[in-house]
C-alpha cells in the first residue's frame, strides 16, 4: 500500500513539473536584440517575462562592468 501511494505521489510530482514553461538562460546569444525578442515572443508567462528582462539587464550591466579601458594617470608636477 505505500509502496503504491509512494509511486502515485511521486507521479504527481514529475507531471505537475511539466506544464512549467523554461525560461531560458541570459547569456550573450539571448540577450542579444534579435533574440531577446524571439524568446519574449516564446514565452506564455508574463512572470516569466519581466524576470527574464530584468536577468538580461543583470547580464548587460554585468558585462558593461566588466569591461575597463586603460586610462594612464596624469603626469606629475613635482
Amino acid at each position: 500500500m505505500k509502496k503504491i501511494l509512494f509511486t502515485a505521489a511521486v507521479a504527481v510530482l514529475l507531471l505537475a513539473g511539466c506544464e512549467q514553461e523554461r525560461m531560458p538562460e541570459p547569456n550573450a546569444a539571448t540577450c542579444a536584440p534579435d533574440a531577446f525578442q524571439a524568446a519574449l515572443n516564446e514565452m506564455r508567462s508574463e512572470a516569466n517575462r519581466a524576470a527574464f528582462t530584468e536577468e538580461c539587464r543583470a547580464f548587460q550591466k554585468a558585462k558593461q562592468m566588466r569591461q575597463w579601458e586603460f586610462k594612464p594617470s596624469p603626469k606629475d608636477n613635482y
